[in-house]
């Protein structure tokens, strides 16, 4: 018997019991169940551990937890840490973790910023593999199964990342992204780290899943805009990255999106690290950094070594980076002026990966 065949009713049962006083006992009567259910599972360390962070998510985080728990791969814990929201996603949460104890619920006192928050999940969870799951994403049921095998298959991988569905907020299709990052499959590493450093990408990758004994040196991330692509860039030093044709995750394209609420550079870097409000973090020239740093604490050969400070030499060229660096510093003064000539930036000349990309060939 899983969980599943009663999780649904039982968590449903469980927030409408709150008003009557009936919750203690349902999860009384079922906790036994769970018990004998999983205690084998209890014992063991699952394979794939699963690291969900959220903020004020009740608008879609049970959608985005039920996706976990259906999936067809079911060696797999889920660690939900709650940073310290003010809606009912705390109740929504508990009830998960009542109901299947696969699913374990933590709150954060006070918001500490996405990317602490990112970085707890990550410290908190166990196992062989590693994912992030956003709160108002969807996993397809085979994500899991089909990810740990293509990464079973090939023991030098770092990372396992699917093509992309992007929906709105009612779960209507926005079109298919397939972001496979050319070079990023290579068994070389400066090829590798080239591609992830001067390839525009939307960094979704690193929502695939994750070898941890590969990625472990990169964390944790760091707090500032664009940690993620250092991130990737890191790993991409470590392991291959192995794409998926088919779009096993559906992610959502909404207006209270980290990219769309955020309004101005310093409330972007709030928004990474609470430990950055009012602070100046020029995030453009903490990334060319961290990938400078990254560089001299691998050992590489030298001959690749050489290779990646060739690459860090051309990011000066590519994707408007020159430009971001000054405007970075301009941003220290005018805050708006980021996001507005990002905004420009798109219009006239390229959409930004992912759903912009999605959107643009909607309309053509």
């Amino acid at each position: 018997m899983r969980a599943g065949l009663f999780r649904a009713e039982y968590c449903h049962g469980l927030l409408d019991a709150r008003k009557t006083g009936e919750a203690a006992t349902i999860a009384h009567e079922r906790s036994d169940a769970c018990r004998v259910t999983f205690s084998l599972m209890q014992t063991l360390t699952p394979l794939v551990g699963i690291g969900m962070p959220v903020y004020n998510g009740e608008r879609y985080v049970a959608e985005a937890i039920e996706s976990v728990l259906r999936q067809t791969y079911s060696d797999f814990q889920l660690v939900i840490s709650d940073n310290a929201s003010t809606d009912r996603t705390g109740e929504i949460c508990r009830a998960y973790s009542l109901a299947d104890t696969r699913v374990r619920y933590l709150r954060n006192d006070v918001n500490v910023g996405a990317v602490p928050n990112f970085n707890r999940v990550f410290e908190l969870t166990q196992g062989r593999y590693f994912k992030w799951a956003a709160h108002d994403d969807v996993m397809g049921p085979d994500l899991l199964s089909r990810s740990v095998d293509a990464l079973e298959a090939a023991p030098d991988a770092a990372v396992c990342h699917t093509a992309i569905e992007y929906i709105d907020e009612s779960g209507a299709s926005l079109g298919v992204h397939r972001h496979r990052i050319v070079g990023s499959d290579s068994d070389d590493r400066a090829t590798r780290f080239g591609a992830l450093v001067l390839r525009p990408h939307d960094c979704y990758a690193l929502m695939g899943l994750l070898r941890r004994s590969l990625v472990a040196s990169a964390m944790p991330m760091q707090g500032f805009h664009g940690a993620d692509r250092a991130m990737l860039a890191h790993i991409a030093l470590a392991g291959r990255f192995v794409a998926l044709p088919d779009a096993l995750l559906q992610v959502r394209d909404h207006a209270d999106r980290y990219s769309r609420a955020q309004k101005n550079v310093r409330d972007r870097a709030a928004w990474y690290d609470a430990r950055n409000t009012g602070r100046l973090t020029f995030p453009v020239w903490r990334l060319y950094g961290t990938y400078w740093s990254t560089t001299a604490s691998s050992d590489l050969s030298a001959g690749s070594r050489l290779r990646t400070c060739l690459v860090l030499l051309k990011w000066w060229f590519v994707n408007f980076n020159a430009f971001r660096m000054a405007l970075d510093l301009v941003g220290s003064f005018a805050p708006g002026a980021v996001d507005f000539a990002e905004r420009v930036k798109q219009k006239v000349f390229s959409p930004a990966p992912g759903p912009g990309e999605v959107r643009k060939s909607r309309k053509t």
